[in-house]
């Protein structure tokens, strides 16, 4: 494929070529729903759905999750000596990924994050063909907004998807990335209501990319936070690329 016209450091043509593959790869979402966490059949996210809408059926709270929880297990609270870390890995491709694609990944066992663990906007311009390119960007706790290696979602986590937002342009995929950058060093406070501009957590960096930039809200039922799940649930997001360990 010959090179087009470039933006920002980004083939149009590729861009295109690749949404177009992407389009004809995209996975119900529906094929993974038995393999998200669960209590009883219900699937966790962030707030309840509308009990008239019979599709939301499988969906419960995170507030009615939490009066389920064992907080020692979820804070991390664990007797003395040496835990064995489980090591699970994945090997998502990213040869369809264009700038903006949304990474969600998780492993198994409880996360007070919902029935995803983490995500992650890509970055185009920082990946050179390497898991060490760090091109992921997102937050983590003590870090803040920080770009993260392929490597670190291939190392740490045992299922990963890759998610695009049909609806949105070449350049507000670009502008949307350019403006997240900005606030690399800030603050992670992962229960800080959704809106509040000073502090972040993973699933907020590409919420508030969207929303702001492109005017689109992937929050999947607009809750007071936006879970990883509610991204995946979303109805302007597709998933087209997965993998597991």
């Amino acid at each position: 494929m010959g090179r087009g016209k470039e933006y920002k450091e980004i083939d149009l043509l590729e861009f295109q070529h690749k949404e177009e593959i992407k389009k004809r790869s995209i996975i119900p979402k529906e094929k993974f729903y038995d393999r998200f966490l669960k209590i009883g059949n219900l699937i966790m996210i962030s707030k309840p759905y509308d009990e008239e809408w019979q599709e939301k059926t499988y969906s419960m709270s995170l507030y009615e999750l939490i009066k389920e929880i064992d907080y020692e297990e979820v804070f991390g609270i664990r007797p003395k000596g040496r835990v064995k870390k489980e090591v699970y890995t994945n090997k998502l491709s990213f040869e369809k990924f264009t700038i903006g694609d949304i990474v969600l990944a998780t492993s198994p066992g409880f996360h007070i994050q919902g029935a995803i663990r983490h995500a992650a906007i890509f970055d185009s311009r920082r990946y050179h063909g390497s898991i060490d390119d760090e091109c992921l960007l997102t937050a983590e706790p003590d870090k803040g907004v920080i770009y993260e290696s392929i490597r670190f979602y291939y190392e740490n986590f045992g299922e990963a998807w890759g998610l695009f937002v049909p609806g949105t342009t070449f350049k507000q995929r670009i502008e949307i990335v350019e403006e997240l950058s900005k606030h690399v060093g800030e603050r992670y406070y992962w229960s800080a209501h959704k809106n509040n501009p000073t502090a972040w957590y993973c699933s907020l960096v590409p919420w508030r990319g969207y929303y702001e930039i492109a005017g689109i809200d992937i929050d999947y039922n607009g809750g007071y936070w936006v879970l990883p799940i509610d991204i995946f649930m979303s109805e302007y997001t597709e998933v087209f690329e997965y993998a597991r360990g």
